[in-house]
C-alpha cells in the first residue's frame, strides 16, 4: 500500500519520516485542517516522487500501436479537410448565388 493513502492510527504517529506535530485549526472541521505542513521544497519532492511511482505504473504502446493510431489521425484529418472545405465550398457558391437571385452586389 503506498505511503500516500495510509493513515496512522494516532494523529502524533509519524508517516515515512513526515513530522510528528501536526497543525491542527480549531476554527475549521475535517480532515484538510489535520494534515501537517510541510515546506515549499518538502512539497515539491513529495510531488515528484508521486510522480515517479506512477509512471511505473504506466504501460507504454508499442512502436506498431503508435503508427497505426498515428495514421489514423493523419487520414482522419485529411478527411475532414477536405470535407470543410466543400461544404465550405458550397455555403460560398449558395451565398452567391442569392446574392445574384436578389440583385445585391
Amino acid at each position: 500500500m503506498s505511503g500516500v493513502t495510509e493513515f496512522p492510527d494516532d494523529e502524533g504517529a509519524s508517516i515515512g519520516g513526515k513530522p510528528e506535530s501536526l497543525e491542527v485549526d480549531e476554527g475549521r472541521q475535517g480532515f484538510a485542517s489535520k494534515l501537517p505542513k510541510f515546506s515549499f521544497p518538502r512539497r515539491i519532492a513529495e510531488f515528484y516522487h508521486g510522480v515517479k511511482l506512477e509512471m511505473r505504473k504506466t504501460t507504454w504502446p508499442a512502436r506498431s500501436e503508435v503508427w497505426s493510431t498515428t495514421l489514423v489521425v493523419l487520414i482522419a484529418v485529411v478527411f475532414f479537410g477536405f470535407y470543410l472545405f466543400g461544404v465550405d465550398w458550397l455555403i460560398t457558391k449558395g451565398f452567391e448565388y442569392l446574392g445574384k437571385a436578389f440583385g445585391a452586389s
